[in-house]
C-alpha cells in the first residue's frame, strides 16, 4: 500500500538517525578530458504522466484526499516495448490499490479530527513522478511520496524507480554499477561538500552507509551520471530535509556499466522536482558542479504560486504571472541551459515560459500564452479517463498545445524544438493542427478555397464543417463530411473574428468561446 509503504519508508529511514557534523575541505570535480563522441545507440521513449485523484468529505469537516500519477507509453513505444509495457501496467494497477487502501487509512483517522466550515482539516497522501531519463536503454524517476495523518508535520520520503525498457525488469544498483563497495566514501565526501551547513563529519553517513546492500540506496540515472537521495531521518534530521549528491559519468567513468553512459543526443531534457537542490553539470568541462533548485513560493495575498528559480545561490522569483501550479523541466543543449515551465491558473489556462540559466543568474525570456504540453485524454474505463501530457525529454521535437479563440475556443498542437540561438520553443510545423471538437454550421453561403489546388468554390448554407488547420493569424482550414478540404480567410485583429471579411457571428451559428 502507498500509504503504509510511504510510513514504512519514514520508519525505516528514522532508524538511520545520525548525528553528524560537517569538517571536511569541499571537493570539486576535476577537469575532465572531453571524450569522443559516440554515435547515438539509443533513441528517446515518448511517456505520458496522467493524475489520479481519489477525495472524501467527512461530516466533521475534513477532507481526506490521495493522488498519484499513472505512467504510461505512448502508442508507438507500446508496441516497441511491449515487455516495459507490461511492467508499468502491472505497477499502475497496484499503485491504483495501494491509493484505496491509502484512503482507507485517512478515513480512519479523520473521525478524530476536527475542521472548521470554512476553513475544513485536510489529510492526504500524494505521490508525483519526475521523470529523469527515459529511452530505450533506461527508464529512471524520483518518485515524490508525500503524507499528512493529523499529526505534528506531514512525513516524506524519495524513492527512485529504474526499469529496463527492452526487458521490463526493475533495475538494482548492481545492474548499472561496476562495484558498490565505494560507494560509502565516495558519497560521504560529496555530502560533506555539498551541505557544509549540516553536521555530517567524522564519516558518521559513511558508517551508515557502509551497512547498507545495494537495495537500500534510492536512486535515479539521467544523462550524465546517478544521483542517490536520501530522505529525512535516514542520514540527517528532519529539518535537514532530503539530501542528494550525483556521481558523474566523467568523474568515474569505470564505475558504470558502458550502456548506461550513451544517451541519445547531446540534448536532452529532464524533470525537476520542487525544493530539492538537484546537482547538474551546467558546463562540460569547467571542474564545477552546479545546483539547480525549484520552488513554487506563494503570494502575499496566500491564493496563488510564484515559481522561483536558483541556480549556484542566484535566485530569481516570477512576481508577475501568478498560477496554482508548474510543471518544469531542465533543457539541456551543449553548454546552454534552460529551465521549461508549464503553468495553470484559473479555467484551467495555461503559459509556457522559458528561462535561460547559462548566465551567472537565472533570467525570464519568453512567455507563450495560453500554451501548455502536449495532451490526451483517455477513456480507461465505464464513465473512466484520465487526462495524460506528455514528458518533455527531447527538446529537438515535443508536442505544445496552444489554446485559440478561432470559431470558437478550440485548442490546437504543433511541433516545437528548442531554439539552438536562445533556447525558446520554435515551431516546426507550418500550422496547428486543431483538436477535437464541436464542427461549425454555415448561416450564409461562403467562397473558399479547396486545398491543395486553391480552386474556388461556394459552399451552401447549412454545410457541416469541421475546423482543421490554421496559422492563427490569415486562414483556417476546415475538412467537409465528403473528405474536401478548404481554406477560409480569418482576420483575428479585432472582435468579432471576421471571415472572408464577414463578422464570424453572421457566418456560422452557435460558436462557443470560453470565458
Amino acid at each position: 500500500m502507498k500509504f503504509k509503504r510511504m510510513l514504512c519508508v519514514i520508519s525505516v529511514i528514522c532508524m538511520l538517525l545520525s548525528i553528524c557534523a560537517c569538517g571536511n575541505s569541499p571537493v570539486t570535480k576535476e577537469n575532465p578530458q572531453k571524450p569522443e563522441k559516440q554515435e547515438p545507440e539509443v533513441s528517446f521513449l515518448h511517456v505520458r504522466l496522467g493524475d489520479k485523484y481519489l477525495e472524501e468529505w467527512s461530516d466533521n469537516h475534513v477532507i481526506s484526499s490521495v493522488s498519484w500519477n499513472k505512467l504510461t507509453l505512448a502508442e508507438e513505444d507500446e508496441k516497441n516495448f511491449p515487455k516495459l509495457k507490461s511492467a508499468l501496467d502491472e505497477m499502475n494497477d497496484i499503485t491504483a490499490a495501494e491509493a484505496e487502501d491509502s484512503m482507507e487509512a485517512l478515513l480512519l483517522s479523520a473521525p478524530y479530527l476536527e475542521g472548521d466550515e470554512y476553513n475544513p482539516r485536510r489529510l492526504y497522501s500524494d505521490s508525483n513522478i519526475f521523470v529523469q531519463r527515459a529511452d530505450s536503454g533506461l527508464l529512471s524517476y524520483l518518485e515524490e511520496l508525500s503524507a499528512y495523518t493529523g499529526g505534528v508535520h506531514a512525513n516524506y520520503a524519495y524513492i527512485g524507480v529504474n526499469f529496463d525498457p527492452a526487458t521490463g525488469q526493475r533495475l538494482v544498483l548492481t545492474d548499472v554499477l561496476t562495484e558498490t563497495e565505494s560507494l560509502p566514501a565516495i558519497l560521504q565526501e560529496k555530502l560533506t561538500a555539498k551541505y557544509d551547513h549540516i553536521e555530517l563529519q567524522d564519516n558518521q553517513a559513511q558508517a551508515i552507509l557502509e551497512d547498507y546492500s545495494p537495495e537500500n540506496y534510492q536512486w535515479t540515472m539521467d544523462y550524465q551520471g546517478i544521483t542517490f537521495w536520501f530522505s529525512p531521518y535516514e542520514l540527517a534530521s528532519f529539518a535537514a530535509g532530503t539530501l542528494s549528491v550525483k556521481i558523474y559519468f566523467d568523474e568515474s567513468p569505470d564505475l558504470f556499466e558502458e550502456k548506461y553512459k550513451i544517451a541519445p543526443s547531446e540534448n536532452y531534457a529532464l524533470s525537476l522536482p520542487s525544493y530539492l537542490a538537484t546537482d547538474f553539470d551546467l558546463v562540460s568541462g569547467d571542474g564545477k558542479t552546479d545546483t539547480v533548485t525549484i520552488e513554487e513560493r506563494i503570494d502575499d495575498y496566500g491564493s496563488y504560486n510564484m515559481l522561483s528559480v536558483t541556480v549556484n545561490g542566484n535566485t530569481t522569483t516570477d512576481e508577475i504571472n501568478y498560477a496554482y501550479g508548474f510543471d518544469v523541466y531542465l533543457v539541456h543543449m551543449g553548454d546552454k541551459n534552460y529551465i521549461y515551465s508549464d503553468s495553470y491558473t484559473d479555467n484551467d489556462y495555461h503559459m509556457f515560459c522559458t528561462w535561460n540559466i547559462s548566465g551567472k543568474k537565472p533570467e525570464q525570456i519568453s512567455e507563450l500564452y495560453g500554451t501548455e504540453i502536449d495532451y490526451e485524454f483517455v477513456e480507461e474505463g465505464f464513465e473512466d479517463g484520465t487526462v495524460y501530457k506528455y514528458v518533455l525529454n527531447d527538446p529537438s521535437s515535443f508536442k505544445l498545445e496552444t489554446r485559440f479563440d478561432i470559431l470558437g475556443t478550440r485548442g490546437a498542437t504543433a511541433y516545437y524544438k528548442a531554439s539552438e540561438k536562445d533556447g525558446t520553443p520554435e515551431m516546426t510545423d507550418e500550422a496547428y493542427t486543431f483538436n477535437e471538437g464541436e464542427d461549425v454550421i454555415l448561416s450564409i453561403p461562403l467562397e473558399a478555397e479547396v486545398l491543395p489546388e486553391m480552386k474556388k468554390v461556394e459552399l451552401d448554407e447549412g454545410v457541416s464543417l469541421t475546423p482543421y488547420q490554421t496559422d492563427g493569424k490569415t486562414y483556417v482550414d476546415l475538412k467537409t463530411h465528403d473528405g474536401m478540404t478548404v481554406r477560409l480567410e480569418i482576420d483575428v485583429s479585432e472582435w468579432p473574428r471576421k471571415v472572408n471579411g464577414i463578422p464570424e457571428d453572421e457566418c456560422f451559428k452557435n460558436l462557443m468561446y470560453a470565458g
